[in-house]
């Protein structure tokens, strides 16, 4: 059965400059001669740029002008033909384009098919084909980053690297299955064991990472908590640079949680500001608190905030709730252009918290000594560039690298016992490849393809 033609809108469906519509499959040749009039046949002059009349196929009528070019099999993206269609980026144009192209019988691309046809005609691993939509949807440098070196291929490389010297093993125990009458040495069987041992150091340290690599791919969680009227919606303002919370003198204006991301310096910042925390007959308020209090173990680190006019000292309260949730937590002090001398009066010991800043939410004091500790307490942690692209970041990965370590381990097990048939080791370590394979795709199930191409945007 021959394998559709597909098409849909490359570029951002909005208006724009330029649109880009893709087409892919045994038909693109054909649909791109059906739809286009230029001053030279692109099929003709593959990979260039050729002007011309972008052509409604019913009536022949032209929808507008614009480039085409042709990209043959399989020196394309998807390793099948591919024709791209450059115009003015109206949707309507792009509706019309694209009805063109159905009319002749092309069929419309779903979330992730053309990466998939790329993947299934070879050229990429599964890990890379999911590095891309991780690099189109890269919020900050470092998610980048580590996106664009699994997208070349370091991950997989790693992946490989520690298979390689698995299969060896394996096909040495196979053959003592199949030739029972020569029994396998028992110096060769501890170098199996040592081989198996290595490869399993490998995968824990793999999985190591996968801590930070979540850290980049999610964001660092901060929560803003503290007392009402501390100032946690103004300095959330400030850290996201934009006004995303309600400020006013008024106590208690906050009463659900307000989440953003922002990047600082290249890194990305999950900030949640939440209902100040205190005793209250408000209901719906009382309901914030509760939310607030729920939220703490969600967050990385927690800023918590005290009002530098609290001369009471009613912030205490509240830091022992923190206290008791063994959170990081760094107190910010802040109102200090009305109380100045709160640098000596208000101060957290170490015990409770990793460290103390002061600020003033309203002039800006002391800001950019929190926003470069919160960079720096995020930079750190990040490993050197060579190492990047052997980061764990995704979950399935972290899934398939689990299987694989609990299947080495139980072959270990076997190796030491010494009464664990061979049979029994060689199916333990068949099961730690084939979790291997499943990372870079040597072995999917069509489920598999379904969970990871439906979360991929239309036309890639």
């Amino acid at each position: 059965m021959e394998e559709t033609t597909i098409a849909a809108l490359a570029t951002a469906p909005a208006p724009a400059g330029v649109a880009v519509v893709r087409v892919s499959g045994p038909r693109a040749r054909l649909a791109l001669r059906a739809i286009f009039n230029g001053k030279r046949d692109p099929t003709r002059h593959p990979r260039t740029l050729v002007y011309g009349e972008i052509l409604d196929f019913k009536t022949s009528a032209p929808i507008d002008k614009g480039l085409a070019v042709f990209m043959p099999a399989p020196w394309s993206f998807t390793g099948e033909d591919v024709v791209e269609f450059q115009f003015h980026g109206s949707p309507v144009l792009v509706q019309r384009v694209l009805r063109s192209l159905y009319a002749y019988g092309v069929v419309p691309a779903a979330a992730g098919d053309f990466t998939k046809r790329a993947f299934l005609n070879g050229k990429m691993d599964l890990a890379q084909a999911e590095a891309i939509a991780d690099v189109v949807s890269a919020k900050s440098e470092e998610e980048l980053r580590f996106a664009g070196e699994q997208l070349k291929g370091r991950l997989s490389q790693a992946i490989v690297a520690v298979g390689e010297p698995l299969r060896d093993a394996l096909a040495e125990l196979e053959a003592s299955i199949d030739f029972p009458e020569e029994d396998i040495r028992p110096d060769a069987l501890h170098d199996i064991g040592a081989r198996v041992s290595v490869a399993r150091a490998k995968i824990e340290q793999l999985l190591s990472t996968y801590a930070f690599g979540s850290l980049v791919r999610e964001g660092v969680r901060v929560l803003l908590c503290g007392r009402p009227n501390s100032g946690k919606s103004s300095l959330l303002n400030l850290l996201l640079g934009k006004r995303k919370a309600i400020v006013s003198d008024i106590s208690g204006t906050t009463r659900d949680l307000i989440e953003d991301e922002a990047s600082l310096a290249g890194h990305k910042f999950v900030f949640c500001d939440s209902a100040g925390l205190r005793e209250t007959d408000d209901e719906i308020e009382r309901i914030g608190v509760e939310l607030a209090k729920e939220r703490i173990p969600w967050a990385d680190l927690v800023l918590f905030l005290v009002d530098a006019t609290d001369s009471a000292g009613e912030w205490k309260d509240a830091m022992r709730l923190l206290a008791e949730s063994k959170k990081r937590v760094w107190m910010v002090v802040n109102k200090i252009d009305r109380n100045p001398n709160a640098l000596s009066q208000i101060y957290c010991d170490s015990s409770q918290c990793q460290q103390n800043f002061f600020i003033s939410a309203k002039t800006g004091d002391g800001i950019g000594a929190l926003i470069e500790a919160l960079v720096e307490d995020v930079a750190k942690r990040i490993p050197e560039r060579g190492e990047a692209g052997e980061i764990v970041t995704n979950e399935r990965h972290r899934e398939c690298l689990e299987r694989a370590a609990g299947a080495l381990a139980r072959s270990l097990d076997g190796f030491q016992s010494g009464g664990v048939p061979i049979a029994i080791i060689a199916t333990d370590i068949k099961d730690a490849l084939s979790a291997l394979d499943e990372i870079v795709g040597k072995t999917y199930t069509e489920d598999i393809l379904g969970r990871i191409f439906s979360k991929f945007c239309i036309g890639k």
